[in-house]
């Protein structure tokens, strides 16, 4: 697949990410769902307080279900409230820090990095570094 598509992907899932949150944020949760973000804790734009950086200094994973407050989202990043050993924080998350999103209970899962085999590619073209392929099996990884 030539990579212009991987970064066509990337902004239809990062779109319909930012919509789902903006749903939740207005409506609250329904159904059974909820959701298992990852993102990329060193893009410059993530907010998060020092002792998780220093936990988590290249990715995290998150997920939004039970408890979680101050959910607030505009076009371009999303905050949160979430307690970590009894102590709240408040996150900071770009959409483009986004690595994955996934409402497991829905079987919904959107890679939000890709790669694409250069062989296939023309040599003038350069794919971002932060373009990393996995395909992700949901039944395997969230056993109910």
């Amino acid at each position: 697949m030539h990579p212009k598509y991987f970064r066509y992907l990337r902004k239809a899932y990062i779109t319909m990410a930012a919509d789902i949150l903006k749903d939740v944020a207005k409506n609250g949760l329904t159904d059974e769902s909820y959701y298992f973000i990852s993102f990329d804790t060193c893009h410059p734009q993530v907010e998060m307080p020092a002792f998780l950086k220093a936990k988590y200094p290249k990715e995290m994973s998150i997920v939004l279900q039970h408890q979680f407050d101050n959910l607030n989202v505009s076009d371009t990043e999303f905050s949160v409230e979430l307690t970590f050993g009894g102590t709240p924080a408040t996150l900071v998350i770009p959409f483009e820090a986004l690595i994955y999103f996934a409402d497991p209970a829905q079987e919904l899962a959107l890679p939000l990095q890709f790669s694409f085999n250069s062989e296939n590619a023309n040599s003038s073209q350069e794919s971002s570094p932060s373009e990393t392929a996995e395909v992700i099996d949901l039944k395997s990884r969230f056993k109910k």
